[in-house]
């Protein structure tokens, strides 16, 4: 495993700036902001009446779920293989300027997006494209943490690189709020007109990202090549990633375990925030402005949260802080659903962002406790391939539990049992000294 030499500092705030600046995509773009605008604004545009003011939303959001899915095909097979030749090329650094730069390049063409329904489809596959690229970029970026840390520090370090992604995310939803969207026109005086407002806010999103990640782009540590000069191709990559993850049938089962537990629990955890904006919006009624100021507080509960809990992974261990981030969110989704007032869903909402950051950060330092050093960023691919071929059971049972029951707001049930299973499949695994406290000395 490649460490910075000892006269100079590891890029630790470059590391925490890269988070702070693509998490402006993951909140404003995917989340909050233009997902919202593609799938209701765009989708609905010439719509009369409130039932096909509806269906073309429903539509909106079924072609917008679809793209993703597609999305999430390309990252399952592309993840692994990308990992593997960043390890044995040492093309690590290169990859992650290049998913990094793809990303910010997809989000600057999203204004060509115009507020008409023959551009649904373009809106729909700009979004799914940025998934792409700015999930294989988080594959080479998280391969950096075990290069930038110690075991003992490892969980302060990412919990801070996670907290940070989370107060960028509240600065950019500061941004968007006063510069776009109030009051009106806001600052900037654009209008809505054309869609406009909510158009040129991707603008400034890769602007946002281009200034936050740069640093990590440029000092980002070498990553020495664990088989300089072979030659490589897909399709030896394949064959190479087939006959590892044979071998870790054997070798590494704990790893292997651990790997679909997490991308079970994972999935649930990033469904909490990426129907967050549809549930506020379509369940409790809250307009464009509610939406944003919630996602503004969401952000700052979670940065918090994972600020703290990179503390207590560091003082206990992951294995602790994934069990009790996870039971805590399932409790709380429960609460969610049983107590329906919009009071409840602030305080429970917000409580469940306590904890969701925390089990994240703590999960890609677990994973690079159980990684043999040379592997991470294979490793991290294979992560992020779990992670996808689960990735329809959140939202998946989200519109099934909606679908079944026909209220929005019961969807949060889907939510809470694929956590939980997650939950259930990850109690057992024997993780031994990964799992807890590392040693000082």
């Amino acid at each position: 495993m490649t460490r910075p030499s000892p006269g100079r500092r590891p890029p630790v705030v470059p590391f925490a700036l890269w988070d702070g600046g693509m998490s402006a995509f993951s909140s404003v773009i995917l989340t909050f902001v233009f997902s919202t605008y593609v799938a209701s604004a765009v989708a609905a545009e010439g719509a009369v009446g409130d039932a096909a003011i509806q269906a073309a939303r429903d539509e909106g959001s079924r072609v917008l779920a679809t793209w993703q899915s597609i999305g999430a095909v390309a990252v399952a097979l592309l993840a692994p293989l990308l990992g593997n030749l960043a390890d044995r090329g040492g093309a690590r650094n290169a990859l992650l300027r290049v998913f990094t730069i793809g990303t910010i390049l997809t989000v600057a063409a999203m204004p060509l997006v115009a507020l008409d329904r023959d551009f649904l489809v373009l809106g729909a596959a700009l979004i799914a494209l940025g998934v792409v690229c700015s999930e294989l970029a988080g594959v080479f970026v998280n391969s950096v943490l075990p290069e930038i840390s110690t075991p003992a520090d490892r969980g302060r370090v990412s919990g801070t690189a996670w907290a940070v992604g989370y107060w960028g995310s509240i600065l950019a939803f500061g941004a968007v709020l006063v510069l776009f969207v109030m009051p009106g026109t806001g600052l900037l005086g654009i209008t809505a007109e054309a869609g406009w407002n909510l158009r040129a806010v991707p603008v400034f999103v890769a602007l946002w990202m281009l200034a936050f990640t740069l640093p990590l782009m440029i000092r980002a540590p070498r990553h020495a090549a664990t088989a300089p000069g072979e030659r490589w191709t897909p399709w030896q990559g394949y064959g190479l990633i087939i006959r590892r993850v044979v071998r870790a049938v054997r070798e590494e089962p704990v790893m292997l375990q651990y790997l679909v537990a997490s991308a079970i629990y994972r999935d649930g955890l990033g469904a909490v925030f990426s129907i967050a904006g549809v549930l506020a919006a379509n369940a409790y009624g809250f307009t464009t402005v509610q939406v944003i100021v919630f996602g503004i507080a969401a952000n700052l509960v979670a940065g918090l949260g994972v600020f703290l809990g990179g503390r207590v992974d560091d003082r206990l261990g992951p294995r602790p802080v994934i069990l009790a981030g996870c039971a805590a969110i399932v409790v709380l989704g429960l609460v969610v659903l049983i107590w329906g007032s919009t009071a409840v869903f602030w305080a429970a909402g917000l409580a469940i962002c306590l904890f969701v950051g925390p089990v994240q950060s703590a999960s890609r330092n677990l994973l690079t406790r159980l990684s043999l050093p040379g592997r991470e960023t294979e490793n991290f691919g294979l992560y992020a391939t779990t992670g996808r071929a689960l990735g329809f059971l959140g939202t998946g049972a989200f519109a099934l539990v909606v679908a079944i029951s026909g209220d929005t707001r019961t969807g949060i049930l889907g939510i809470v049992m694929v956590v939980a299973l997650g939950l259930v499949a990850f109690a057992p695994i024997r993780l031994g000294a990964a799992g807890r406290a590392a040693d000082p000395a």
